[in-house]
């Protein structure tokens, strides 16, 4: 999604516009094949000694509030590079941005969540109804001070070191061709954009090169035949169940922001139907998916009421109900009518 910046004029407007090009990215999830012992207990090391130098670092840039990565990495680099002489030097990158991606998205969550807490109590202090909150200005302003109060607090509390971030799983980052690189790479031209397709990698670990075999999902196959390419920068989580390791590839693709020929279709989309325009008619498409989701949630309270909230039975059964699949389905139908009498005009 592109940002948004605020003009002389004091009026939001976007900063890509209809004709303009960016870049989008996704993530696709590539399972590997089953490792032998010697290679996962080769990763399995690696990223020990990665959780390692990131429980090191995190706490200095918590601290000091560091938001930028060369600032983290000219402070760390030199230190972390004599502690640990014989892993990848680029590995010492992947953690001071693992790290500072950590601390902002603390930073910004926390204070989110304070600011609402703040404009809450300054709407009681100052006894503000509904019609007091009317005013867009009054509204604003109490939410600047609100935002501008919770970023203070949060600064304090880390640099005091009350608040920190937490390490709950740690993920390998790959961030460029030093420490991983595509083996069997192949061009292939999916309607008529050439794109680069691989099913093995090799990661550079402090015992070599470790060569892995992916299982390429549907996923990835998908994203290719969009026009998405891989890009250098990958993830590794092991999966110590199974001896194998899921490998998160960044792919990205340059798009044009999509600007109207025609008129543009107007669509209100409510809990229980859609309405839009059909010529020169209003009409109303009902959806029912506010009785599907009570029903769901009827099924859903019997099952945890039958086997438990957390059981495995339970986990189960709440698969096969396929909610998510059904209310998708529901909404794609109703997006493809709508769009087909949009092609139509």
């Amino acid at each position: 999604m592109a940002r948004r910046r605020k003009k002389s004029d004091k009026r939001w407007m976007w900063v890509a516009k209809p004709g303009d090009k960016i870049v989008v990215s996704r993530t696709a999830a590539i399972p590997s094949k089953k490792l032998s012992r010697r290679e996962f207990r080769a990763l399995e090391e690696i990223v020990n000694i990665y959780s390692r130098m990131l429980r090191d670092v995190l706490p200095h840039a918590s601290r000091n509030i560091i938001e930028n990565y060369y600032r983290l990495k000219n402070d760390k680099y030199r230190e972390l590079r004599k502690i640990y002489p014989n892993i990848p030097s680029h590995y010492i990158h992947g953690v001071c941005q693992d790290a500072v991606e950590r601390v902002s998205s603390l930073r910004r969550n926390r204070a989110r969540q304070y600011s609402r807490e703040i404009f809450d109590e300054l709407v009681k202090y100052l006894d503000l109804g509904k019609r007091g909150l009317r005013g867009r200005r009054i509204k604003r302003y109490l939410w600047r001070r609100s935002w501008e109060i919770a970023r203070h607090q949060v600064d304090l509390e880390m640099i005091e070191g009350i608040l920190a971030p937490r390490i709950n799983s740690v993920s390998l980052w790959l961030v460029d061709d030093h420490v991983w690189k595509p083996i069997d790479a192949t061009k292939i031209n999916i309607n008529g954009v050439v794109n680069t397709f691989f099913t093995s990698v090799a990661v550079n670990t402090h015992r070599g090169w470790v060569h892995i075999d992916l299982e390429p999902s549907k996923e990835f196959y998908k994203l290719l035949a969009r026009g998405f390419k891989p890009t250098s920068h990958a993830k590794i989580k092991l999966d110590r169940r199974n001896r194998r390791v899921i490998f998160y590839l960044s792919l990205e693709k340059e798009i044009e922001i999509y600007k109207p020929e025609k008129a543009v279709k107007p669509v209100d989309v409510n809990e229980n139907s859609v309405a839009t325009l059909y010529e020169a008619f209003a009409i109303i498409l009902e959806t029912d998916l506010a009785e599907t989701t009570l029903g769901y949630s009827y099924r859903k309270k019997s099952i945890q009421r039958r086997n438990g909230s957390s059981s495995r039975e339970t986990r189960n059964a709440m698969e096969k109900l396929k909610e998510g699949k059904k209310k998708r389905d529901y909404r794609m139908k109703t997006a493809n009518l709508i769009v087909r009498d949009s092609l139509r005009m």
